[in-house]
Order: C-alpha cells, then structure tokens, then sequence
C-alpha cells in the first residue's frame, strides 16, 4: 500500500489523497474496458443518498456522447473493469451510477499518516475582515445580537482554520434619537429622586450591570413616552444639543456611553469573543460625505427635485438610494461608505465579510453597489452573511418593552439548568467544579443550537431543549467528547500509528472513518458558503456516530490488535469533535 506522508510545509488533505486515487483508478477501469482515455475531475464524483449505496458514484452520462452508448450500458461494463485496488474494494452498477466502495484499511492509512485533521495551508495568507455584532449604547446584548456573535466569531474561526488572517471587527451604534432616550430618562428619574447631581445614582452604586443599567432608562423612556409628549421632546432636544456639541450634554453622553460599553465588554469575555479593532458611528457618522459629494461630481450620483443626493441603481436591478438629504446631513449609507474605504484602508483585506439580519438585505445590497460605481474594485469581494430572526417560543423579542430577553439574563438562566444537571448525575465534585462545568455546558447550549440552524432560517430558541444532553445539542457533543476521552484514560498502553496495518481490517469502523476523513472538506465548505452550520451538523453527525458504535462494539475488552487500532480511532474522534467544537466557540470538557 502507498503512504502518504507530508513535510513539515506540505499540508494534504486526506479526502483530497482518497478522492484523487478513485478518479485515477477510475480512469484506468474505463481505459482497460473502452481503449480510450477520458479526462474528468474529482469535482465529477457524487456522494450517494444512503450509505449502503457505495461511498461515492460516478455519474456515466459523460461518458455516453464519447463512447455511444447508453450510461446505464456504460455502468454495467464499468463494474466488471474497476478491479479492487488500494483504495477501491469493490463498485457496483446501479442505474446509470458506478458506485464504488472504498477500502477501509486504505482510509484509515490516509487519515493516520497526513498528521493533521484540519489545519489548513493558505499559501497567499490572505486576510478577511468579518463585522459583527455591532450593538447600540443603550441596552445590553439580547438574543438576537447572540446569533450574530456566534455566527461571526464562528466565522472567524474557521476562516482561521483555512489559513486566513481574521480581522474582527465592530462598529458601536453610540449616537441618536435611541441613545437620547435613556439620557433623558436617566436625567430626569434622578432629578425627580435626588435632586443633586453629585449623589445620582450609578452602576457601581446600585450593583448593577452598566448595559443593564443603561438599559432600564431605555425601557423607562418608553413606558413614560406613552402618556408624557414632554419626554419625546426632552430626547429631540438633547439630540439637537449633542449635536451642536454641547458640553453637559457631551459629558452625560460619554459617561453613560463609558457605562454601557463597559456592561457590553463584560459579556463579550462571557461569550468569549473579542474584537481586533471597534469602530464608533460618533468618529464617522459625517465623514462620508466628502465621499459622496466626489461621487456627484463625477456624475456618479444625481440630484433629485428636492436636491437630495442619491445613487441610480437601476443598473443593479435594485430601487435607487438616497445619499444625502435635501439639507445636505447625512444617512447611515454615507457612514457605511466611509467606513468601508476606511476598512479597506486599515486592512488591505482581500475579503469583507458583514454579519447583519436579514431585513437589512436590500441594503447591504445598495451599500455594495454603490462602492463598486465609485470604482473600488475590492467590493466585489464583499459579502453579507445574513441571517434569520431568533426569538423565544413566547413570541419575538420587545427589549423596548422591557422583555427579558438580554443575553445575560439567558446564559444565567441556562447556567442554572445545567447547574442542576450537573449536580443531578450523582458525581461527587466541588461547587467550584460545578460551576466551572455549568458554565462551560451553557455556553455549548447556546452556541450550537444558534449555529446548527442555517444562518438565512427565521428560528425559536428553546433554552430547556438546548441545554438537554441528548439529541441536537452543545452539551449532548460535550458529553461525547468526555465519554470518549474517558475511554481512552482507562487504555494504559502506549498507541503506536504503525500498528494500525496490524491485520486489522477496520470494516466496522468505515462510518467513522469516512466522517473523519470529511472534516478538512467540511471546514472548506463552511468557510466557502460562509455557514458555520456545516460545522455544527458534520460534529453532531461524529458525535452520533461513534456513540452508536462504542455502545455497539468492544474497545477496552476487544483482542489486543483489534483494542490498539479502535484506540487509535477514538482518538482521532475525540480531537476531531475538540477541534470541530472549538470552531464554533465552544470549550470540551474532559468530564461530565
């Protein structure tokens, strides 16, 4: 049998070996049988619906044309020439599909001796910019701003997995009527309470979260703005003095601004993502209209009857958009564009990539467009990773009106439950390990129920079926990983990668290998559909699988060769699910 063996700057891919010797041995079957040598792609191979019907095909309707006949024809006479070999262990014809069975002991060779499971080589280095999050200054993080956190932290990881330099950033939504609103509530409840400003209350002397804090004034102002028009025109009014850069007004804003980030930050390091660079939409909100005013110009963009500046779109199939009102001030698509060219400026990315829901399609649409008639050529590498609502089974999340629905109260509350699991299973461990675990657990609950779902999909998120370790779920791949690992710290002997040829012929063991040898195409395809659910479903898949199999065949008491290579195997599981989770933000756990 060949080996496949790497140099310390050569990355292989196993499936790519696996696939690259079918396509080869395929060409030799259809030489042998037809006296013609016929050119074709791994690309051209398919994967069957069923297991039991081979573990790839080849579609012969290409072949028909060439050699005049019918594929169906073609198939049958192909199945007598595709002799087994190294890498094929039998094909069978089945309609017009050749479908070829691999040889275990040849996957599990591949799989061993490439090293690495998912480590990829990008050999330019190329670098991609992911935005996300983006929260206002006057609230915490609700659920809805968690999908977007996982949805582009997760990106940034497998992005990284490939071989990408990530850049991630955040723009800070920290001016506005919506911020005035918790202002003006704010300062008028401490008026009405305490009269003096020295002894207004704040987050360090009430013990309450800064965002949370912001927060409560933001839900203040709504409930008060339903019967007290004096309030609505507190808040235009203190927009209006922001804006001519009043000093009171400038030094409450900073301060409940300094109050907000700060509660943000804290829940950031909870979720544990983190951001290379944060952009404030204070810093640029005017800054994009010397771009736009160039545009004009140009003749780029148009003047409409009111004298508003606006982009013709109709190139683009797309409505027109409106760049600068008739009184010159500015749009959030001017703020856009600017930091956009700042971005490219700051970076050189040869990739953009926004985490943004999708009622903001036709937008992102407008927003590419545009920059792409002001002639830069890199927002042809844009992309918008959209996604769904997410809202809770008792229907959509109302922050303004005060619902719990913030991201904290929800991985407390999923904390807890996992807490009582834990606690539950009868191990005898500290309260600090059990909090340790809880945490870990809730974080897996949340993080993989939001990313197992297809980014564009409208979903419910139901924390107790979450944080359930059985069926779909985070804690359910945890408790995987930890039972495998459990298995391999009772193997006392030392696991040597020569043994795997040892007469073992590992037929019970093809499901896992064939899903292992998946995962660095998995990653690809994540990264190249921008879809951090392909991660989620290829681990669940793992996890269910070897789950199926250690309850279905010995490992600790199987004969010695048959023990030393199913060790082996769950090893490569155990670093595939670690490594599989780690994609998604996720933390294993040796024990639960």
């Amino acid at each position: 049998m060949k080996k496949h063996v790497r140099t310390k700057k050569e990355y292989i891919d196993p499936q790519s070996i696996l696939m690259q010797e079918v396509v080869l041995e395929l060409k030799k079957a259809i030489h042998a049988q037809f006296w013609q040598d016929i050119s074709f792609q791994q690309d051209l191979l398919e994967i069957p619906p069923l297991p039991e019907m081979g573990d790839c095909a080849l579609p012969c309707f290409f072949l028909a044309k060439q050699l005049k006949k019918s594929p169906i024809e073609i198939a049958q006479e192909l199945e007598s020439a595709c002799i087994a070999s190294d890498c094929i262990d039998h094909a069978r014809a089945l309609g017009p599909y050749l479908n070829i069975f691999f040889s275990p002991l040849y996957i599990a060779n591949i799989l061993f001796t490439s090293q690495s499971l998912s480590k990829q080589k990008n050999q330019k280095k190329e670098t991609i910019v992911i935005e996300y999050v983006s929260p206002n200054t006057n609230k915490p993080l609700h659920l809805g701003h968690m999908r977007n956190a996982v949805l582009g932290e997760s990106l940034a990881c497998i992005f990284e997995s490939v071989g990408y330099n990530v850049v991630r950033v955040s723009l800070v939504n920290d001016r506005g009527i919506h911020i005035c609103k918790s202002m003006v509530a704010y300062e008028k409840k401490q008026k009405e309470v305490h009269g003096t400003e020295s002894i207004w209350e704040t987050p360090q002397s009430t013990g309450i979260k800064g965002d949370h804090f912001v927060g409560e004034y933001y839900v203040l102002y709504s409930q008060q703005a339903e019967h007290d028009e004096q309030i609505i025109k507190d808040a235009q009014e203190c927009l209006q003095k922001w804006e001519k850069n009043d000093k009171k007004t400038r030094i409450l804003w900073k301060k409940m601004n300094a109050w907000a980030l700060d509660g943000l930050n804290k829940t950031y390091q909870r979720l544990g993502i983190h951001f290379d660079k944060v952009y404030f939409e204070s810093e640029l909100y005017t800054q994009g209209k010397e771009i736009v005013r160039k545009g004009l110009s140009k003749g780029l963009f148009k003047k409409d009857e009111t004298g508003a500046v606006y982009a013709d779109l109709t190139a683009f199939q797309i409505p027109n958009k409106i760049l600068l009102r008739r009184d010159g001030t500015s749009l959030y698509v001017t703020q856009d564009m600017f930091l956009a060219v700042q971005k490219a400026k700051d970076f050189h990315a040869s990739r953009f990539a926004y985490v943004i829901g999708s009622e903001q399609d036709l937008y992102m649409k407008q927003l590419f467009a545009i920059l792409e008639m002001l002639g830069y050529a890199w927002a042809k590498n844009f992309h918008h990773v959209s996604y769904g609502m997410v809202c809770l089974p008792e229907g959509k999340m109302k922050s303004r009106e005060g619902t719990k629905v913030d991201a904290d109260v929800l991985l407390d509350t999923l904390k807890d439950l996992a807490y009582k699991e834990v606690q539950n299973r009868g191990e005898k461990i500290s309260k600090k390990e059990a909090h340790t675990r809880s945490a870990r657990i809730a974080l897996a609950a949340v993080k993989f129920y939001l990313a197992e779902v297809s980014a564009k999909s409208d979903m419910t998120f139901h924390p107790e079926e979450s944080i359930s370790f059985t069926g779909r779920t985070g804690p359910y791949v945890q408790y995987t990983y930890a039972r495998v690992k459990s298995i391999l710290r009772k193997y006392t002997s030392k696991t040597k990668k020569s043994d795997i040829n040892s007469g073992y012929a590992w037929i019970q063991e093809k499901q896992l290998l064939l899903l292992l040898i998946r995962f660095s195409g998995t990653i690809q395809s994540a990264a190249h559909l921008y879809d951090p659910s392909v991660v989620a479903k290829y681990i669940y898949s793992l996890a269910k699988a070897v789950n199926e199999y250690y309850h279905a065949i010995p490992v600790l008491r199987a004969a010695p060769s048959e023990q030393v290579a199913r060790i082996i195997l769950l090893q490569c599981v155990a670093q595939t699910l670690q490594k599989g989770l780690a994609l998604l933000g996720i933390e294993t756990l040796e024990k639960m």
